[in-house]
């Protein structure tokens, strides 16, 4: 009976053992091969826009961003959340944010989202953002993320600085009447500047200039060994120690407003003729042009080595520094070493005795 028993035992164990190894099997083929895994892996989530509707923001009131999410994948995408970000300054500081149910995108589809909100939080500050503002859409989906980033800017209306410099031309053309000429020459100069400066801003010349400035930046720093690339309109790329960083070119970091300073002290110096004053200023918008450059240079390649946390020193300090060297050397050439050759050969002439 009981050798029986061992013998039924026997037989039965190994179909028992082989059924059990093969429910076992197609459970776990079965687990890997639904649907739903299949076109989660081929899924595959791109932010194909992000546009600031409207920007640049020159008074507060309501502002609008369009996100559009798609699926360029041969599968489905079950879920996801986009959260929009508005952050500026060396900090990175967020201002704003907002998130949304991207639900399920099915092959080929898309989705776009309109942001409705208001620049009151954001408006233009010289001190601390110089107008400039980064919004990043970042999409978490099961096989993602993915993530775009685009600058824009909140600028100073410029006819506050038209009136200003209206102001400071009368007050030119009183001191010239009066001749009064250290009070025409300095009212003369940064209302010329304050001309230049709305005459970029009306005309949008100043985002066209910005966005050279980051097309060279991009390719300067690419040649030495940073692989940047150009982000539109008036950004950068590139990479640090934890990832990426993205540098815009503001108003104060595009040179304008000291390529129009050197300008106005070119054109109505009185010492120098025509000719003079043209060669000159040439010279000095080329100079200036190329030393803001090597200062932005100089940042990102502070930023790529020792990352974000350099910004601040780089930006406010060691940036500042090699820029400022350079427009000294550039005045006393052009301006302060002529003058006291001017001077000095007066002296000799007696034209001061």
């Amino acid at each position: 009976m009981n050798l029986r028993i061992i013998l039924i035992v026997a037989l039965l164990l190994p179909g028992l053992l082989g059924m059990a190894f093969a429910e076992d099997n197609v459970s776990f083929n079965l687990s890997n091969d639904t649907t739903q895994e299949v076109e989660l892996s081929a899924g595959k989530g791109t932010i194909t826009e992000l546009t600031p509707v409207g920007a640049p923001y020159t008074t507060e009131g309501p502002i609008q961003f369009r996100v559009t999410t798609a699926n360029t994948g041969s599968g489905n995408i079950p879920w996801g959340t986009l959260t929009l970000e508005i952050r500026y300054g060396p900090t990175n500081e967020l201002v704003e944010s907002v998130v949304y149910d991207v639900g399920q995108l099915r092959r080929g589809e898309s989705r776009t989202f309109l942001w409705n909100t208001t620049n009151v939080d954001f408006p233009y500050d010289s001190f601390q953002t110089g107008g400039s503002y980064i919004i990043t859409a970042a999409w978490n989906y099961p096989s993602g993320p993915a993530t775009r980033s685009t600058q824009f800017y909140s600028v100073p209306s410029p006819w506050f600085i038209v009136a200003l410099a209206g102001i400071l031309m009368s007050v030119a053309a009183i001191a010239h009447k009066k001749r009064w000429w250290l009070t025409f020459y300095l009212a003369g100069a940064v209302s010329f500047m304050a001309f230049i400066v709305s005459f970029f801003i009306i005309t949008g010349l100043d985002t066209w200039l910005m966005g050279i400035e980051a097309r060279n930046i991009a390719a300067l720093a690419t040649a030495f060994g940073i692989p940047s690339e150009f982000l539109p309109p008036n950004a950068f790329i590139f990479p640090d120690p934890t990832g990426w960083s993205i540098f815009g070119i503001g108003m104060e970091c595009s040179a304008i407003i000291e390529i129009g300073v050197l300008s106005g002290l070119l054109i109505l110096y009185p010492g120098y003729s025509w000719k003079r004053k043209t060669r000159y200023a040439a010279i000095g918008i080329g100079i200036t042009y190329g030393a803001n450059l090597i200062r932005m240079m100089s940042i990102v390649y502070l930023v790529n080595i020792f990352g974000k946390p350099a910004l601040y020193v780089a930006h406010a300090f060691v940036g500042k520094i090699i820029f400022f060297i350079f427009i000294i050397v550039l005045y006393w050439y052009l301006l302060t070493r002529p003058t006291l050759s001017i001077v000095r050969d007066n002296i000799k002439g007696g034209k001061f005795e």
